[in-house]
């Protein structure tokens, strides 16, 4: 698998700041509080890159709260993907032509992938996006907590940017 990635690096990473970039130009004006890769990768290695904004993050909370959510439940939504607008997701990409069954692999992708944040936080497309004070970057499996992706990233440093809690 190691191997695997290794040789997907350089396609991983233009995918990566290409969709950030065709994203950016339509979305100059917003402002993001996360940027997160959901991952479901059991099936092909699916990645999916969100962004979400200071604006669409209000309106859920407003709408949240009017049915009764409790200001807990919208922290714990705040940077989980699957509770956002399904459009706040602009890119997705299968590594792989088939299902991942081993979750030793499933890990080691998801490390992998933090790596390549890791990277990412280096580049120009990362500069360019309109951040907030305290914007986050995640990478999780569609099934985990987004507090999943800052134990993994502990891994690897202890960046503010990987930090939620």
């Amino acid at each position: 698998m190691e191997n695997f990635l290794e040789k997907q690096q350089e396609f991983f990473f233009s995918f990566l700041t290409d969709s950030i970039d065709n994203f950016l130009l339509d979305h100059s004006d917003d402002t993001f509080y996360v940027f997160a890769l959901d991952c479901t990768i059991y099936e092909e290695g699916e990645i999916n890159l969100y962004f979400n904004t200071v604006d669409l993050w209000q309106e859920t909370t407003d709408y949240y709260t009017s049915k009764g959510h409790t200001s807990s439940q919208l922290e714990e939504m705040k940077y989980n993907a699957r509770d956002w607008d399904e459009n706040q997701r602009f890119a997705t990409l299968h590594l792989f032509d088939d299902w991942v069954e081993d979750e030793q692999d499933i890990e080691t992708v998801l490390d992998w992938l933090c790596q390549q944040i890791v990277l990412l936080t280096d580049s120009e497309s990362f500069e360019r996006i309109p951040k907030t004070e305290d914007f986050k970057v995640l990478v999780y499996d569609h099934d985990e907590n987004p507090s999943d992706s800052q134990e993994r990233f502990e891994k690897i440093g202890m960046s503010e940017l990987f930090q939620i809690e």
